[in-house]
């Protein structure tokens, strides 16, 4: 009889602290992917993406401008 009684009690508790997690678990995710939450985060990866993008045009562009005045120093133009 205790042990059913014991048994009872520790099957009860176990599915308390689960459902606990499951319900916890729930909200976080239902927070994060909220409207504002889902532009917020958004607006932050954009933002150091466009300066990514940003820097490797500015970088392509001084590499671009050191390579022509090697090759007008090659075929023997003045530089510009």
């Amino acid at each position: 009889m205790f042990k059913r009684l014991f048994w009872a009690l520790i099957g009860i508790g176990l599915g308390a602290v689960i459902g606990m997690a499951v319900v916890r678990w729930a909200g976080q995710t239902k927070q994060r992917y909220a409207p504002p939450n889902l532009a917020r985060e958004a607006a932050g990866r954009f933002a150091g993406l466009r300066d990514r993008v940003r820097d490797a045009i500015e970088a392509g562009a001084e590499e671009m401008v050191v390579r022509e005045a090697e090759l007008r120093s090659e075929i023997g133009l003045t530089p510009q």
